[in-house]
């Protein structure tokens, strides 16, 4: 996959990704579209923000946005406590046990067997 660290790259790239066209994007934020399409050749650059609206938008960090950050973020903004704890310790099982075997743990099962009765509650 190719990183990309260039703003308006990475905008166009996360407003395609959700089929949107640039009109669309521009009316969530409350602007002319023709300034997505400056932003996306970087052209001009957007304020803080608004960066900061596209980073709520989008669902990422403004590092992601900047290119400083590779990976985007999953926000749990909306969870509750409980289901943001057990999505967290869920992630941090795959961290500590990054087997190559491509099998779950017993333990990663377990946490996703209670993430589902979490959220269907």
């Amino acid at each position: 996959m190719e990183e990309i660290y260039d703003f308006g790259m990475i905008l166009q790239k996360l407003r395609k990704e959700r089929g949107w066209t640039q009109d669309y994007l521009a009316s969530r934020i409350n602007k002319e579209s023709s300034i997505i399409s400056r932003y996306e050749n970087n052209l001009q650059s957007p304020t803080f923000d608004t960066v900061r609206s596209f980073a709520a938008i989008f669902n990422v960090s403004m590092d992601y946005l900047s290119g400083m950050e590779q990976h985007s973020n999953i926000s749990t903004v909306g969870l509750y406590e409980s289901q943001r704890v057990l999505l967290q310790n869920l992630a941090d099982e795959f961290r500590a046990n990054n087997n190559t075997a491509k099998k779950m743990t017993d333990e990663q099962c377990k946490l996703i067997g209670r993430i589902v009765e979490e959220f269907v509650k």
